[in-house]
Formats: structure tokens, sequence, C-alpha cells
């Protein structure tokens, strides 16, 4: 709760609706992040009705997370 009400007024001004371009950017990076390699993500990106278009895939690609053994630790 805000205990000065121009901060609570200044707040109820902001706007909510973000555009479709950026909506559609943040369901593609959330999806990257979920997604196990580039096939993977091609083919979620396009059941969502993203754009999967080489230029797309390539900027999502350093957000997949990685694969493989985890490396050991020893003492």
């Amino acid at each position: 709760m805000f205990t000065d009400w121009t901060e609570a007024l200044e707040a109820e001004s902001l706007p909510l609706d973000p555009n479709p371009a950026q909506q559609l950017a943040a369901a593609a990076r959330v999806t990257a992040r979920s997604s196990r390699d580039k096939d993977d993500l091609g083919l979620l990106l396009d059941v969502l009705g993203l754009p999967t278009d080489t230029d797309t895939l390539t900027a999502l690609l350093p957000l997949i997370p990685e694969t493989g053994d985890a490396p050991t630790m020893t003492k």
C-alpha cells in the first residue's frame, strides 16, 4: 500500500496494455527458455503461431538451456 497518494495516482495512470509486438517477443523468449533444442524450439513456436523464420530462431538460440551432462564436482 502506498503512503504517498501521489505515487498511487501515478501508478494508476501507467498503461497496462503492452503492444502486440512486445507480447509476441515475450512469448517467443519464454518458449525458447522451455525448449530442448533448435528443432524443439521451431516446433513450439509453430504450434503457438509465432514466427519461425531463420532470423527469429537465430536470435532465440542463446536462450535455450544448455543440455548434456552437468560437470561433476570432485574433491
